[in-house]
C-alpha cells in the first residue's frame, strides 16, 4: 500500500555524475542481526513490497547536459544515488521518503525515461524477491516520462510504502529493528530498442566508516540524518 503524494523530475543544470562506489564496499551494509522466529517470505513479492505513488501532475523540468567522460565497457547506462529525506512510523505502513539523484553516463541519449519504485523490508530471500522485482513487467512509473541528453542528469523525489504487516522485524542487542530497501526499475528507448536497467539500496541511519546504522522499532522513527549503501543482489532465478 503507497500513501498520498505525487513525484517530479526536477532539473539539475550542470550535475556532475555521482562517483561509482565499488562493490565489495557496497556489501558492507553495517548490519549483524539475529533473526527472529518469524515464518520465511514466500518467493513471491509479500505484502511488504509497496509500490511508488502516484504520478506526478505536473511534467518534468527539461535538464541540462554536463560533460562526462566516455563510458567503460559493460559499465551501468546510469549512475544512481539514494538521498533518504524521511521515515514515517504510519499506524498501518512505514513511509519511505527520498530523492533519488540520475546522470546518463551512457554517452547516448535516452529517451523516454519511465522510473517505477518499489520498498520492502529486507529479509532471508530478499535476492528472490528483488530478481523478481527486476525481471517482471513494468511498474506504475513514479512521475512522467523524461529524455536524458549524454551527460544529462537530475534529482526525482519520491516516496514508497511498507505495509506495517510486512515489515520483517529482527533483533539487534535484544531490540527490534528493520531494514528498509529501495528497489528502482528504470527501461528507457535507446535508438531502435527498449532497454531496462535496475538498482536497489539498503536504507539506514549515519554510521561510521560508511556503514549503516539501524531503523529501531522501539523508538520514535529516526529525526537525525539517513544514509543510503547500494545493495548487489545474488544471481537467483526471478521468483
Amino acid at each position: 500500500m503507497a500513501g498520498a503524494g505525487g513525484t517530479a523530475l526536477l532539473g539539475l543544470g550542470g550535475w556532475l555524475l555521482l562517483r561509482r562506489r565499488r562493490r565489495d564496499a557496497a556489501r558492507e551494509d553495517g548490519f549483524e542481526v539475529e533473526p527472529v522466529s518469524i515464518p520465511a517470505p514466500p518467493v513471491q513479492a509479500p505484502p511488504g513490497l509497496g509500490r511508488a505513488t502516484r504520478p506526478a501532475e505536473r511534467a518534468p523540468v527539461p535538464v541540462q547536459p554536463a560533460p562526462v567522460p566516455s563510458p567503460a565497457l559493460g559499465a551501468d547506462p546510469f549512475e544512481l544515488g539514494l538521498n533518504p529525506l524521511r521515515i514515517v512510523f504510519a499506524e498501518n505502513e512505514v513511509l519511505l521518503e527520498f530523492e533519488l539523484l540520475i546522470g546518463n553516463g551512457s554517452g547516448a541519449s535516452a529517451e523516454n525515461i519511465r522510473i517505477a519504485f518499489a520498498a520492502m523490508s529486507a529479509h532471508a530471500r530478499q535476492d528472490e524477491v528483488i530478481a523478481g522485482f527486476h525481471a517482471g513487467p513494468p511498474g506504475e512509473p513514479g512521475g512522467p516520462p523524461f529524455d536524458l541528453p549524454p551527460g544529462g542528469g537530475g534529482r526525482m523525489p519520491a516516496r514508497v510504502a511498507i505495509a506495517r504487516t510486512g515489515v520483517n522485524v529482527v533483533q539487534l542487542g535484544g531490540r527490534p529493528m528493520f531494514v528498509p530497501m529501495v528497489l528502482i526499475d528504470i527501461r528507457w528507448r535507446g535508438g531502435l530498442s527498449i532497454r531496462r536497467f535496475g538498482a536497489d539500496f539498503i536504507l539506514g541511519t549515519t554510521g561510521q566508516g560508511g556503514k549503516l546504522g539501524p531503523i529501531w522499532l522501539d523508538r520514535p522513527a529516526p529525526a537525525g540524518p539517513l544514509a543510503a549503501n547500494r545493495y548487489f543482489a545474488k544471481q537467483v532465478a526471478a521468483a
